[in-house]
């Protein structure tokens, strides 16, 4: 069932950086996986005061969030509106996949060893040097 309803917020969160990552051990009901959401920004009432909010969300309710955003998109401002922001979407899904496999490629996308020693040294059993990347 839908339900809309106004809500006027005080005193919002202005997130100027965000995270997002698959979180294969945690599950909605549904069993889909759950994602590790990062927001970082500052409340208007203390705009120099950085707050950093954590959050696991089912994918199938971001799924929800983000339809119903294009949704309101589409109501509110029309199609050509809407095919901006899907080709938005479009262009930094393209430039994240190629970050993600560059990462893959260099064995630094495992474990957070890996990540922040560019490959060399790893805690996930990898086990390498980094001798053997290209």
């Amino acid at each position: 069932m839908v339900n809309f309803q106004f809500v006027n917020p005080t005193d919002m969160l202005l997130v100027h950086q965000t995270g997002v990552q698959n979180t294969p051990d945690s599950f909605c009901t549904h069993g889909q996986p759950a994602v590790y959401l990062l927001l970082i920004g500052s409340h208007r009432s203390q705009p120099t005061k950085t707050e950093r909010v954590n959050a696991l969300v089912p994918r199938c309710a971001l799924a929800e969030a983000i339809g119903s955003l294009q949704a309101q998109i589409r109501h509110q401002e029309g199609e050509t509106a809407l095919q901006a922001f899907h080709d938005e979407v479009t262009a930094h899904t393209e430039e994240k996949t190629a970050a993600l496999e560059e990462l893959a490629r260099r064995q630094r996308d495992c474990c957070e060893a890996g990540f922040r020693t560019d490959g060399a040294e790893h805690t996930c059993g990898r086990n390498t040097t980094g001798a053997d990347r290209e």
